[in-house]
């Protein structure tokens, strides 16, 4: 299901990164625009100004486990990266669990490439509150919902399965009948 929510498609995005250091950089972009379909995802091939050195943490890769080669082999040029995600995005209401490290690290994709992002990443959580109070949830049930998701749908650390996670959670607190199908009291 295609989410809207004020008169905007909602698009979940979510980043895997090389790690969390300052010189740290995107290595895998993964959002979900309709649930049922699934996630959408591509690797990063890194930008030549990026630091392995100072920006690969090799816990990070032991989490996500991406490698270096993946990335050089499968993964999209800066260019092709963000125009693809202009694409994606183009209207939409982009929302992560992270905003701030993910603008952060797309922010970087894009100075990467000699462009400016001109679209911003909201906090999937305000989405959430918004989303219960429009359909009448109090706080409690809204936190049973996302609790229950959390279990279903883990966090692998991987970016389209863990925008899904984000897409699941927002379409139980917005569809009644995807609700009521986890018979959470």
């Amino acid at each position: 299901m295609r989410l809207t929510f004020r008169g905007f498609e909602v698009l979940f995005i979510n980043i895997e990164a090389s790690g969390l250091s300052s010189a740290s950089f995107p290595i895998e972009i993964g959002w979900v625009l309709d649930d049922e379909a699934g996630p959408e995802s591509f690797l990063v091939r890194p930008h030549a100004t990026w630091d392995f050195d100072s920006g690969w943490s090799a816990q990070s890769a032991a989490i996500h486990g991406l490698r270096p080669a993946m990335l050089e082999a499968e993964g999209l040029s800066i260019d092709e990266a963000c125009s693809r995600l202009d694409e994606v995005t183009h209207g939409r209401l982009v929302v992560s669990d992270a905003p701030q490290h993910d603008s952060w690290w797309l922010n970087r994709l894009y100075a990467a490439a000699g462009q400016r992002m001109t679209w911003p990443v909201g906090d999937v959580e305000r989405l959430y509150g918004g989303l219960a109070q429009e359909a009448g949830l109090d706080p409690t049930m809204a936190e049973r919902l996302l609790t229950h998701i959390e279990q279903i749908y883990p966090h692998p650390h991987r970016a389209g399965p863990d925008a899904l996670r984000l897409a699941k959670a927002a379409r139980a607190l917005a569809d009644p009948e995807f609700r009521r199908g986890f018979h959470v009291t």
